[in-house]
């Protein structure tokens, strides 16, 4: 079980990763980790009232929402582990049991469904990440990523909408896909006016 003051100590290496090195420091300030933790902590709390209460191990669910985007630092896209030396040192230096440590770091590489998700908190990890990502605010940072790689306008607006509906359509838990659902009534709307701007 890992304590809150490791928790705390995790949040702090996490966020200054993701707004001092991550991008070059250009992103200080987004709070995408923070909304994150929070929309993890919301899905969790749903299926522990449908399932059984101690279904999810809520610390394990928090380390792994806060560390999901350390690959960052060292790659935009591509390898989910490319940061897995210096995360996994960091745990083990803050007192983190081997096995917790194995979780979270599952949690890392299964965020954004390259690898499959095997245990809940990964699963709720990349679901929330999927929600995240199909909200505005998801939606403009998936943009300004993809524009730190010299992707014109045109390209990411035929990139959006396939890349989002394949995370959607790899989404673990029914309570992440009805919200998904949801979300996916906005988004038509919006790349539908989108594809008749970049068509004209």
């Amino acid at each position: 079980m890992i304590n809150s003051l490791q928790l705390e100590k995790i949040k702090e290496f996490a966020v200054d990763i993701d707004w001092n090195h991550t991008f070059d420091g250009k992103s200080k300030g987004n709070m995408h980790l923070f909304r994150m933790v929070n929309l993890c902590k919301e899905l969790a709390e749903k299926i522990s009232k449908n399932n059984c209460p101690n279904l999810v191990d809520l610390s394990i669910l928090e380390a792994g929402s806060w560390l999901h985007d350390t690959n960052l630092e060292i790659n935009i896209v591509g390898d989910t582990l490319a940061n897995k030396i210096k995360v996994k040192r960091f745990l083990q230096d803050i007192g983190i049991a081997s096995e917790d440590i194995l979780q979270i770091i599952h949690c890392i590489e299964a965020h954004d469904g390259r690898v499959k998700a095997k245990s809940i908190e990964a699963q709720l990890v990349h679901d929330a990440d999927t929600l995240e990502k199909m909200g505005p605010l998801g939606v403009i940072r998936e943009t300004w990523k993809r524009s730190q790689l010299g992707w014109t306008s045109e390209t990411i607006a035929k990139h959006l909408p396939e890349h989002l509906n394949k995370r959607k359509n790899n989404l673990y838990t029914e309570i992440a896909k009805n919200k998904a659902e949801e979300l996916s009534q906005y988004l038509e709307d919006f790349f539908e006016m989108l594809d008749v701007q970049i068509t004209r």
